[in-house]
C-alpha cells in the first residue's frame, strides 16, 4: 500500500478529514477492509453506500454496527436505477429463461456505485477510492456463458455479439427504452466512463484483496464477526451474497439453470489456493445452500415492491420448482 501513502503525501489540497473513501457494501469483504484499513494501516476513512431499495435489514445494521464501533462516518445514498428496471427485466426473462441474462436482472446496481462514488470523492477532495472486489468471489463463468466463443482474443466484442445475440432470440429485453438505457450506461461507465474519470480527477481506486492484502476466509470472518458484531443473513447459513435481496434470487437462478452458482466456482478457488479440502466445500454447498423457504420469502417481497400480479409472481415460482 505504498502507493496510497505516497498519494497522500503529494496531494497538497486534498480533504485533510479523510485520506480515502470505501465502497462500502456491508459484506463480509468490504467490512474487512474498512477494518484492515483503520486499525492496520490507521486511514482516515470515509464509508460511502449506496442503496438500491433491495437491502436487508441485517445488512443496514451490519453497516451501522461496523462505522459506530470504528468511528467512521457512513454516508448512504439512494438510487433507484435497480427498483425501475426490475420489474422489467424479471417479465423480460419469465418470457425466455436463459441463465445468459440472468445477470442483467441486477442491471442498475453497479451504476449507482460506480459513478457516484466517484463524484462524491471529486466533491469532498479525497484522492483515493478504494473497493472490496477479491480473486475469491467466484462468477467468470456468467462472462463465459454471455460470450458467443470461448476465444479469448477479442473478449469484450464476443461478450458484446453474445448479448446481442440473446436479445435476438428474446426483444423484449429492449422493449423499455429507460431501462434499455440503463443497461448501456452500466456497461459503458463501468468499463470506460469510470478509467476516464479516475485519470481526469486524479483519483486512485484500487482493490488491495487483488494486489495488497491476502485474502484469508477464516481470518475475515473471525475479525469482522468479533470485532464489528457483524452477522450473516439470519435465513441463511452462508456468509456471503446475502447483502442483496435481489442477488439471492440470482444465485438460486443460476442454480436452477446451470446447476451451480458463484458459490461452487468460488469454493472451487478456495480449494485450489489450499485454503479448504473437497470434502469440506463438498460439505459447505449442502449446508450453505440457499433453501425454497429464503427464495419463496425474497420472491414474496419483490413481489410486492414491485407490484407483480398474481400471474407474473406463479409464472416466477414455477420455474423455481
Amino acid at each position: 500500500m505504498k502507493k496510497v501513502f505516497a498519494i497522500l503525501k503529494s496531494k497538497k489540497d486534498r480533504n485533510k478529514d479523510y485520506d480515502c473513501i470505501l465502497a462500502f457494501s456491508g459484506g463480509r469483504d468490504s467490512s474487512y477492509l474498512l477494518y484492515y484499513l483503520v486499525k492496520v494501516l490507521n486511514l482516515k476513512v470515509l464509508a460511502y453506500s449506496v442503496d438500491n431499495g433491495f437491502i436487508p435489514e441485517q445488512t443496514k445494521l451490519n453497516m451501522k454496527n461496523a462505522t459506530n464501533i470504528l468511528n467512521v462516518k457512513l454516508v448512504i445514498e439512494n438510487h433507484d436505477y435497480l427498483e425501475k428496471c426490475l420489474k422489467h427485466h424479471i417479465l423480460a426473462w419469465i418470457h425466455r429463461p436463459t441463465p445468459a441474462m440472468i445477470g442483467v436482472l441486477c442491471t442498475g446496481c453497479r451504476l449507482g456505485m460506480d459513478i457516484r462514488i466517484l463524484n462524491f470523492a471529486k466533491k469532498n477532495k479525497i484522492p483515493i477510492v478504494i473497493s472490496g472486489g477479491n480473486p475469491f468471489e467466484g462468477g467468470s463463468y456468467k462472462f463465459n456463458i454471455m460470450k458467443i466463443t470461448n476465444n479469448k482474443k477479442n473478449y469484450a466484442l464476443y461478450y458484446i455479439l453474445g448479448y446481442l445475440l440473446q436479445i435476438i432470440r428474446n426483444p423484449r429485453w429492449i422493449m423499455k427504452p429507460t431501462c434499455l438505457i440503463t443497461q448501456i450506461k452500466e456497461y459503458y461507465y463501468h468499463y470506460f466512463r469510470a478509467i476516464k474519470m479516475e485519470k481526469k480527477l486524479s483519483i486512485l481506486r484500487i482493490s488491495p484483496y487483488y494486489s495488497y492484502i491476502r485474502w484469508k476466509e477464516n481470518e475475515i470472518i473471525s475479525t469482522i464477526k468479533t470485532k464489528l458484531n457483524w452477522k450473516n443473513h439470519p435465513a441463511i447459513e452462508s456468509t456471503w451474497r446475502g447483502d442483496c435481496d435481489v442477488s439471492l434470487l440470482k444465485s438460486y437462478l443460476y442454480k436452477k439453470t446451470l446447476g451451480f452458482n458463484d458459490k461452487d466456482d468460488s469454493l472451487s478457488t478456495l480449494i485450489r489456493d489450499n485454503q479448504i479440502t473437497r470434502e469440506e466445500a463438498l460439505e459447505r454447498l449442502k449446508k450453505e445452500e440457499i433453501s425454497k423457504k429464503v427464495i419463496e420469502e425474497t420472491l414474496e417481497k419483490l413481489r410486492l415492491k414491485l407490484r407483480l400480479n398474481y400471474l407474473n409472481f406463479k409464472t416466477l415460482y414455477e420455474m423455481l420448482e
